[in-house]
């Protein structure tokens, strides 16, 4: 019956039974024989062992489990309620193990409905009861999982700390705290762990962001199972940001090289590994390496179809590196840049980060530091004026925000600026400027810190010396 079916030669019922038992009428003989094979089907299909699986990605349980569900609900809408009740236990099993909270309430749903269709008021009255609550926890897990993507959508094209988003996350991190005391979801817990680092790097709190990432380490231990490879990216690149901030460029780089190996330009999330990739090679002044990460990105299909506050954002980084390879005389290094080897690059820099300009505390601090010094790579008149507005923007945005070593170098800057950056006059003010910061005394790198301010203030020497 089997092959007769599989290989297309009876489609109906009749046909099967005339082929086996020469009977156009399906009889008892032929509705046994096709019960007890569905039945050997049902064995196969769904009260596999999950031995092997145990070990695999969460992912792929929950798309078994999901599939056997719904071959219990189609036996449902047809009356049957026996083959379901062991689906259903099974997957009920499963999904309480692996904390698939959607699937648990599907399938307490199901039990209720095969206990009404039996005729047992009791089971029904318990799986009511039992769905309302398993509700109240999916209902816990889609609010932690929506304040999360929320706060990272809001996020994602800036690198402004925003007070509002830090307010919003601490809230969500109370709500959440409560939620966990009533259901110890490992999903919950790894959102939650991923708003304390964000609220914690907003605060340069660097080391509750370690606690957190070994609280993430922790919890891979204790549940094995949600260890996969988005997870495992986020968690590398979060290890290599705060590598990054607290100055061990060596071990960022480290953890660096597993996100590269676990992104995908096709997935876009190599683009944000590539960034920092990009930031770490400045640092450690890779300045060649820096270049390659630059050209390659422009080069892949993929970058056409960036958010244009990404494209503004690289076109900075890029303005970056041209302005390192001016000051170092690497003519032929500038040849390769995608943007500044062409004609009239000032003009196209300017019109590619308009998308920045409204970035306030966020990329317009960079691009504003770096249009200052193009202006005067560029021999434009306007570089006195242009560090009078570096001055105002100070006063009416940066004196408040928390990267002090960005605001000293911003202020001496606009002040250098505002003098044409007079060889002299930048000489005094390199004591003023170091004074600042051994005041400051930051153990790490601010987020608007592209080049070292050290390192930064004797390239813009070099700079103002020719």
């Amino acid at each position: 019956m089997y092959e007769l079916i599989t290989k297309g030669k009876a489609k109906t019922d009749e046909d099967a039974s005339n082929l086996i038992y020469d009977s156009p009428k399906p009889g008892k003989k032929y509705l046994m024989l096709k019960r007890n094979l569905v039945q050997k089907l049902s064995e196969l299909v769904y009260l596999q062992s999950y031995q092997q699986t145990d070990d695999e990605n969460y992912m792929t349980i929950h798309f078994q489990v999901e599939k056997e569900l719904l071959i219990a609900e189609k036996l449902l809408l047809q009356n049957v309620y026996h083959n379901p009740t062991k689906i259903i236990s099974k997957v009920e099993q499963t999904a309480e193990k692996y904390f698939f909270i959607d699937i648990q309430v599907m399938a307490a749903r199901k039990f209720r409905s095969v206990y009404s269709m039996k005729g047992f008021p009791k089971e029904t009255e318990e799986y009511d009861e039992k769905v309302k609550q398993l509700v109240k926890y999916q209902n816990y897990y889609n609010a932690s999982r929506g304040m999360w993507e929320k706060l990272y959508s809001r996020n994602k094209y800036s690198i402004a700390k925003s007070e509002e988003i830090f307010d919003e996350a601490q809230k969500n991190i109370k709500s959440i705290e409560n939620w966990l005391r009533k259901y110890n979801s490992p999903f919950i817990k790894w959102y939650l762990y991923q708003m304390r680092i964000l609220s914690s790097y907003f605060q340069n709190d660097h080391e509750a962001v370690r606690l957190n990432l070994q609280n993430i380490v922790d919890l891979l231990a204790e549940f094995p199972f949600i260890h996969n490879k988005t997870l495992q990216l986020d968690l590398n690149y979060y290890f290599a940001r705060y590598y990054r901030d607290t100055r061990d460029l060596d071990q960022a780089a480290q953890h660096l090289k597993a996100c590269l190996h676990l992104s995908d330009y096709r997935a876009f999330n190599k683009f944000l590994v590539q960034e920092l990739h990009f930031d770490i090679s400045i640092k450690q002044k890779k300045y060649a390496q820096a270049l390659k990460i630059l050209t390659e990105v422009h080069r892949v299909p993929q970058y056409e179809f960036l958010d244009p506050s990404d494209k503004s954002a690289w076109t900075i980084r890029e303005a970056f590196l041209f302005f390192i390879f001016h000051v170092d005389n690497k003519k032929e290094m500038v040849c390769e840049l995608p943007l500044f080897s062409r004609k009239k690059a000032l003009h196209h820099f300017l019109e590619n980060t308009k998308k920045s300009v409204k970035d306030k505390y966020g990329y317009n601090i960079n691009l504003l530091i770096i249009r200052v010094l193009l202006f005067k790579v560029f021999d434009q008149q306007e570089i006195d004026n242009e560090g009078n507005n570096l001055l105002i923007y100070y006063h009416r945005y940066l004196k408040e925000i928390n990267s002090r070593r960005t605001v000293a170098f911003f202020r001496h800057l606009g002040k250098s600026a505002a003098q044409a950056f007079d060889p002299e006059e930048m000489q005094e003010r390199k004591i003023k400027f170091h004074k600042r910061l051994n005041e400051i005394d930051s153990p790490w790198f601010d987020s608007f810190e592209i080049i070292p301010y050290e390192v930064f203030w004797e390239m813009l020497m070099l700079l103002a010396s020719r």
